[in-house]
């Protein structure tokens, strides 16, 4: 089942085409990671969800039901949207109980801290948070409506590698309970590893859009590197696997991943073995297509 559907959403600042046409849906329950080099249309498309910028077309739809305006999509949404501002001279659990009056809602901050992992900053003021305490206040933040659909834009900015980890497993903990997560990135490598489903964005337009299933059952680009000079039966073995040569020792192909342990195991009873062996999945490959 599909918690949102949005068909033929269109989106222009003048004569500059922001998103042409598009259409995508996100599945419940999923991790869903929407990629794409800046300027590729991820804000545009979240700020349209989030009510702060009205599309020039689109249909939608949420849980199934048909809906005439996007803004609609707030009523199940937390968003997390550029950089959240906070009152620096309170703490976390202060700033939480002014945003919860102004929302008018009803919520034990203290498991709302403790969800996040702050439980322990007691009355340490915002102002001396690092930026991964930060983007777990933030993400409180956005769970403070209890959404079934979690936004968050490019929330990996500007931590160091155990700030990233902590919000990775963050990220996975609130999906674990049900959450339904977008997160909008350009770091590839790190999304390709968390998301079950991908949106690739190209000057407004989608480029890509396949779960990771699909990925992982598409063929690879595969690059082999040799030092030694190739045998009769390791040239004739690769011609027959449609090789393209780009050197007498640099070759690639398209395989997927048990093709391309059988044929490392062949070339090397042939007496060839790789120095290197490099692989681009196709959402890599697409992906460095797009933003060469």
């Amino acid at each position: 089942m599909n918690i949102l559907e949005v068909e033929n959403l269109s989106l222009a600042y003048g004569k500059q085409q922001v998103l042409d046409h598009i259409s995508f849906e996100f599945k419940k329950g999923k991790i869903i990671g929407l990629l794409g080099p800046n300027g590729a249309g991820k804000s545009s498309i979240l700020k349209v969800l989030a009510g702060l910028v009205f599309a020039d077309s689109g249909k939608l739809k949420i849980n199934n039901q048909s809906q005439t305006e996007f803004h609609k999509v707030k009523s199940i949404t937390g968003f997390h949207i550029d950089s959240p501002s906070f009152y620096p001279f309170l703490s976390a659990k202060e700033n939480l109980y002014l945003l919860m009056k102004m929302n008018q809602k009803q919520i034990d901050i203290d498991v709302l801290l403790r969800k996040v992992g702050l439980e322990n900053v007691g009355s340490k003021k915002v102002r001396f948070f690092s930026t991964g305490m930060k983007q777990r206040l933030a993400i409180a933040q956005t769970l403070l409506r209890s959404p079934e659909l979690l936004i968050l834009d490019e929330p990996f900015n500007g931590l160091d590698p155990n700030g990233f980890q902590d919000l990775i497993d963050l990220i996975q903990k609130l999906n674990a309970e049900g959450i339904t997560i977008v997160v909008s990135s350009h770091l590839l490598n790190e999304l390709e590893q968390l998301a079950e489903h991908f949106i690739l964005l190209h000057h407004g337009k989608i480029a890509l859009d396949i779960s990771k299933k699909e990925l992982q059952k598409s063929k690879n680009k595969v690059e082999f590197n040799f030092i030694s000079e190739l045998t009769e039966a390791s040239i004739q073995l690769l011609i027959d696997k449609k090789a393209e040569f780009i050197s007498e020792n640099r070759l690639i192909l398209k395989l997927n991943p048990k093709e391309v342990e059988q044929l490392v195991l062949a070339l090397v009873h042939n007496g060839n073995s790789p120095v290197k062996v490099e692989t681009l999945t196709l959402l890599q490959e697409k992906y460095l297509e797009i933003t060469v």
